[in-house]
């Protein structure tokens, strides 16, 4: 599968959620535009995993919530509770966020540099072991659910 997950640093003078709804209006074929808290993505290969989570459940129809954006907010927050996300991960006003994007390589690569201005990559380092249980808690989120 033609399949890439990239997240951004949104600075906190940029409005995430308005990105967000540009994003989506641009590139309408992504399969994920999610904004989450900073305090909760702080690395790349982590986003990726639960992502590829949210894909496998979007092709077998067993999504954690109606949409794939939602499904990956609630796998990055550890609960099936759509408030208790919010709460804990989603875009915070006036403070730094994070870009989930995540489609075909073409679409993300034909994202407009301007749309992204302000913004950097969030990098991608080894799972730390707080990461990899968050991981495997998504992964149970779902199973439960199958």
């Amino acid at each position: 599968m033609d399949f890439q997950v990239r997240c951004y640093l949104v600075p906190p003078e940029r409005d995430a959620e308005a990105l967000k709804k540009e994003i989506g209006r641009t590139a309408p074929g992504l399969l994920v535009v999610q904004v989450a808290s900073s305090d909760a993505v702080r690395n790349q290969a982590f986003v990726e995993l639960l992502a590829w989570q949210t894909v496998w459940a979007s092709s077998s129809g067993s999504l954690l919530a109606k949409t794939p954006e939602m499904d990956l907010l609630l796998r990055l927050s550890g609960t099936s509770q759509i408030s208790e996300a919010i709460k804990n991960t989603g875009a915070r006003k006036g403070r730094r966020n994070v870009l989930i994007l995540a489609g075909g390589r073409g679409q993300l690569g034909r994202l407009s540099r301007t749309l992204l201005a302000g913004a950097s990559r969030v990098k991608s380092t080894p799972l730390s072991a707080e990461e990899s249980a968050r991981v495997e808690r998504a992964a149970l989120l779902g199973a439960a659910r199958a």
